[in-house]
């Protein structure tokens, strides 16, 4: 399908961050190619902006007259249209995306990773961001994020055909990198820089275990209040078991096969293999007892010694040292 406009939809977790800032450092390139990446209200690097205001979202929307600044932005018929953004594909209604994107102009593409790590990477954010208080398990009985609900949608719009579904897995992408994958959707673009990827650290460990247990005594306001979760992402750069995967073992393997087990068939009936459920995850555990006096002691010490935001709620905990 030849298409004027190449929708890149997500999904969230699977480096959009790195496609969108190669896609922005590298306009000259695309040109080149016959393509635009539009600058119009970008926030860091993508289309979230206009994914909100397509969304209609209360307060993070664009300000009245966006359409016709879009519209001069993508006026020239010469040129392939690409927009990214991993809010599209939970939050926007196709419908209203289709008022930008016609249908039968418009190829998406959506690469969508395994159940079990996506399910991580959510979980270990909405600790990070909210007050939820759940285990990894609670969360994953409490909120299945399955694909196909979300899928059904946007296929009632553009229909299947006009729906590129890649797995995100390093087996499946030339050299390992999703962004000569992506590149490859677009047909092949010559004289592209890779940027160096982008790398948005996920809290884990004790820390991911701290802030669960800070969240026991904060409200929801407080929680969301800026800059708190920015705060603990900021910590994950203080040692190597604040950041990355955290262990999961068997059950909560058999948990997610359970859970996702419809999911996972209508995704292969689609012809998308996001491979098995990894029986063990190895990664960090949470929390880790054997280091959790020390590691609690580091994040008070950093946090008394910067007077950080979150410093008045992490008092009302029995434990603070």
């Amino acid at each position: 399908m030849t298409a004027r406009f190449l929708l890149h939809i997500g999904a969230n977790k699977t480096g959009t961050s790195s496609i969108q800032r190669m896609l922005v450092d590298n306009t000259a390139a695309l040109a080149r190619a016959g393509w635009t990446y539009p600058d119009v209200h970008l926030m860091h690097c993508a289309h979230h902006a206009l994914a909100y205001a397509l969304a209609g979202h209360p307060t993070r929307g664009l300000p009245d007259g966006w359409r016709g600044a879009w519209a001069q932005a993508t006026a020239d018929p010469s040129q392939r249209v690409v927009i990214s953004s991993e809010l599209f594909f939970r939050n926007v209604p196709p419908r209203a995306a289709a008022t930008l994107f016609p249908p039968g102009q418009t190829r998406i593409v959506l690469y969508l990773r395994d159940h079990l790590s996506y399910m991580a990477s959510w979980y270990a954010q909405a600790v990070q961001e909210r007050n939820l208080t759940a285990s990894f398990d609670d969360y994953i009985r409490l909120f299945p994020q399955a694909f196909d609900t979300f899928l059904k949608s946007w296929e009632a719009v553009y229909g299947a055909e006009a729906i590129t579904l890649r797995p995100f897995r390093r087996d499946a992408f030339a050299d390992g990198d999703i962004r000569a994958d992506f590149l490859a959707q677009m047909g092949g673009i010559d004289g592209i820089t890779m940027p160096k990827a982008d790398s948005n650290l996920t809290i884990s460990g004790n820390l991911l275990f701290f802030k669960r247990l800070l969240n026991h005594v904060m409200s929801y306001e407080e929680a969301h209040s800026h800059p708190i979760p920015d705060e603990f992402g900021a910590y994950a750069e203080l040692r190597d078991t604040f950041r990355g995967r955290f262990e999961t073992g068997p059950d909560t393997a058999t948990l997610v096969s359970q859970v996702f087990a419809r999911d996972r068939a209508d995704l292969m009936a689609r012809g998308l293999d996001l491979g098995p459920v990894p029986p063990h995850v190895t990664g960090h555990p949470c929390p880790n007892y054997d280091t959790l006096q020390s590691d609690v002691a580091l994040i008070a010490q950093v946090a008394e010694d910067t007077n950080k935001t979150f410093l008045p709620y992490a008092r009302r905990l029995p434990v603070w040292p």
